[in-house]
């Protein structure tokens, strides 16, 4: 197995991710990265994972986890939470300092597809402002490969809408060459 970049940017939200196990780089299945969110850095926005256990644990500055429905939680170096399957969160920094944070996903793969798919389509300009894919092909096909469920939306007018979205990226061939950058990156 080919051991992919040990580090990747986001230049459009400026966010850092340093892997310390990478499934994709056929260390096991956990996946664990280094993120560093810049100040006021969005994050990631309210969403669920089905079958992925995700916890975060803060080294530097602050970090605002949000579990739906009004509830946050600070959490400052030192602190941690660990979310379970099926349970809403969403996380941002902030402070005006950045935040440190390890996390740990099991099972991983997808996650870092995930991740390596988002930031690659950063570094080619691929994305808005926010930092989300403007071809909605690719956000289907990493939506679906990172087992991320967006709250607030339908569940099953999503599935039907990923489901067609990787229809047409396979279709296209958007789902090969979008393949292709995530390992590039």
């Amino acid at each position: 197995m080919t051991r992919l970049m040990p580090e990747i940017h986001n230049p459009v939200t400026g966010d850092r991710i340093a892997f310390l196990a990478s499934p994709l780089s056929g260390e096991g299945e956990v996946l664990r990265f280094r993120c560093t969110l810049p100040p006021q850095g969005a994050g990631a926005p309210l969403h669920v994972h089905d079958s992925m256990t995700e916890t975060f644990a803060v080294e530097e500055g602050v970090l605002e986890i949000d579990l739906g429905k009004g509830v946050t939680r600070l959490l400052g170096p030192g602190e941690d939470i660990a979310i379970a399957p099926g349970t809403p969160h969403g996380f941002r920094n902030p402070g005006d300092a950045p935040v440190v944070f390890v996390t740990t996903a099991d099972p991983g793969e997808g996650l870092e597809t995930f991740l390596r798919g988002m930031y690659a389509l950063a570094a080619a300009g691929e994305t808005d402002a926010a930092g989300m894919p403007r071809d909605p092909r690719a956000l289907g096909e990493l939506l679906h490969s990172g087992n991320l469920v967006l709250v607030g939306i339908p569940r099953l007018l999503q599935r039907a809408l990923l489901a067609v979205l990787r229809l047409v990226a396979w279709l296209t061939g958007a789902d090969r060459r979008l393949a292709r950058m995530a390992r590039a990156s």
